[in-house]
């Protein structure tokens, strides 16, 4: 048997129609950037917490996770008590899904998604055909295409579909729809595979009494680097964020977190970068127990050094390591910034805290833009208008020779290049059509200006420096 979990979708709001169609049809819509990574990454955390019911759990992105329930009835008093329970621990966590067992992981599938209210939750054997006979042919998860084409026939549920010769719709839409029927029905087996199983990274250090000799915890630091470094090598992985625990005697355990910007299992690295963490802890009472555990890992695959080249990637790995010390020596004062889709310059970019907690917003940054003209690393928090002195022209479109600035200082300007158009954003109703310039005045300095074309203004928004 197979437990299915799928959040419920709303059967009026299909893929590919526009967002104002479906405010249409439902006025309270919530609409949110599309980020597939975070939902994949959402979906493993659920059902890695779905483990909990059992061990075998499976997930189909963008929105479906499988449990195997064989079993199960024996453990939890019944089939009807695992279905129970897993939906009251969704609903417990505020996840809206739909919940069912059957025998095939499409049976489930299919009974979860269109099954509705009113449909049997738990079907058993010899009950598939029955349960599946009334939902519609987008309940043995057809693509986008064959379902359209299905429903301009006048095929509206799955009876009717099956009512069809089986040749022809081989034929006329291919095996993929004859494999889905046969896998809701059981005629054809549906492997699943199966989340892996993660034995946590962790080890402890527990001193017979209190200690108060810094050599002492140093010893124990490498001595617990050791051992997580050698369960990660085991299990073929590498750490991305450490978590270190100072057991006090009359105090809460201290706790200390590093982010990596790259998986890791290198002792000397680990044990540098907690050394680095370390340097600002005082515990004045001693301490009882050391802990470290590496929550957050990742896949590492055997690396080589190339025989010749290879500078990159070892300047890459040395720029990486100099960043982790400076966050674990100054955890509060280092920002990293990650790329905005957004044509605005000053909508671009967004701080996100530690430079380590997203590695990959910094080593995306390059390539995402690799055509991209050349931007100051300073840009005001707002543009600050000016007044600029252009070459005569009958359409008000003329090159900046010279602006003020709002302190009053004239600047000549000797070389301009330009302009760079960028559209504006016209739901935010000010501000729409920009022409940047890249200018440099007499004296040597390097500013970014534009003008809006729709006023004729100009702005000063930002310096190279």
């Amino acid at each position: 048997m197979i437990v299915h979990v799928s959040p419920d979708v709303p059967p009026i709001v299909r893929p590919g129609m526009m967002l104002t169609e479906a405010r249409a049809h439902c006025a309270d819509l919530i609409d949110l950037p599309v980020d597939p990574a975070s939902d994949g990454r959402s979906l493993e955390a659920l059902a890695r917490w779905l483990v909990r019911f059992s061990p075998s759990v499976a997930i189909d992105p963008p929105a479906t996770i499988f449990l195997d329930a064989t079993g199960l009835e024996r453990l939890f008093g019944g089939v009807a008590n695992v279905h129970a329970r897993v939906a009251a621990a969704l609903r417990r966590l505020q996840i809206s899904a739909g919940v069912a067992i059957a025998p095939t992981p499409g049976a489930a599938w299919a009974i979860a998604a269109f099954g509705g209210a009113h449909a049997l939750a738990i079907v058993e054997a010899g009950e598939v055909d029955a349960a599946l006979a009334p939902l519609p042919p987008e309940a043995l998860r057809l693509d986008l295409r064959t379902a359209s084409a299905l429903r301009a026939l006048g095929i509206a549920s799955v009876t009717a579909l099956r009512r069809l010769p089986r040749a022809s719709l081989g034929a006329r839409f291919g095996p993929a729809l004859l494999q889905r029927i046969d896998q809701a029905l059981g005629a054809v087996p549906e492997p699943l595979v199966y989340l892996e199983h993660r034995t946590p990274v962790r080890a402890i250090v527990e001193f017979e009494g209190v200690v108060e000799s810094l050599e002492a915890l140093h010893m124990a630091l490498a001595e617990l680097v050791r051992r997580v470094a050698a369960q990660l090598a085991r299990q073929g992985l590498g750490a991305r964020r450490l978590q270190v625990s100072i057991g006090q005697p009359y105090l809460p355990p201290l706790e200390k977190t590093i982010e990596l910007t790259r998986p890791s299992r290198s002792g000397g690295d680990l044990l540098n970068l907690l050394r680095c963490t370390l340097e600002t802890v005082k515990v004045n009472d001693g301490f009882l127990s050391v802990g470290l555990a590496a929550p957050t890992t990742e896949r590492l695959h055997g690396e080589q050094e190339a025989l010749i080249g290879g500078e990159h990637e070892r300047v890459a790995r040395e720029s990486d390591r100099l960043i982790e010390r400076l966050d674990a020596r100054m955890a509060q004062d280092v920002e990293r910034v990650s790329l905005v889709a957004s044509h605005a310059p000053e909508r671009a970019f967004a701080g996100h805290g530690h430079i380590a907690a997203n590695p990959k917003a910094r080593a995306d940054a390059g390539p995402a833009h690799p055509a991209a003209p050349a931007r100051p690393l300073r840009l005001f928090a707002s543009p600050r208008e000016v007044r600029v002195t252009v070459t005569p022209s009958t359409r008000r479109d003329g090159w900046p020779v010279a602006f003020t600035d709002d302190a009053g200082h004239v600047h000549r300007l000797s070389h301009v290049r330009g302009p760079e158009r960028i559209a504006g954003q016209w739901w935010r109703g000010r501000w729409k059509t920009r022409d940047y310039f890249d200018a440099i005045d007499e004296a040597g300095g390097r500013y970014w200006l534009f003008r809006v074309a729709e006023s004729g203004r100009w702005f000063l928004h930002g310096v190279f420096e």
